[in-house]
């Protein structure tokens, strides 16, 4: 009985470590670091911070929300407001390039041979970003 019980508790214990390590089963739940490799087309949530490496090998910094207006849930507002979010794309060749997106008045900006779509931004601290990008 004591064998039986000790072997549930590990079968237990191994599933759940197998369900920790298991990747995201949603793109945009992928979370980039250091540089993760991106793939057109997909949308990744990013935070401030994260940097992601794009095809042709440049990157895409979070760099900051630098503003934000937006009226948040559960609250009646006059005005829905706006966010501004600011990036950093580095091509291939070391040139930067700063990006700034704003919802929604400017929500995509082409940076080198890419353009960058803003697709959501979340109330969480801190903010995370769905930003797509496709090229030219």
């Amino acid at each position: 009985m004591k064998s039986a019980l000790v072997a549930s508790m590990l079968s237990c214990v191994l599933a759940l470590t197998a369900c920790a390590h298991a990747a995201p089963s949603d793109p945009a739940d992928a979370k980039p670091n250091g540089g993760d490799a991106a793939r057109p087309g997909q949308p990744l949530s990013m935070q401030p911070g994260d940097e992601v490496t794009l095809p042709d090998r440049s990157r895409l910094r979070f760099v900051a929300v630098t503003a934000d207006s937006r009226c948040k849930p559960g609250l009646q507002c006059i005005w829905a407001g706006d966010a501004t979010l600011e990036f950093q794309w580095t091509g291939s060749d070391g040139k930067k390039i700063s990006v700034s997106l704003n919802t929604p008045a400017e929500p995509s900006k082409s940076a080198g041979t890419w353009t960058f779509e803003l697709q959501a931004l979340d109330f969480a601290e801190p903010p995370h970003a769905t930003v797509q990008f496709q090229a030219k």
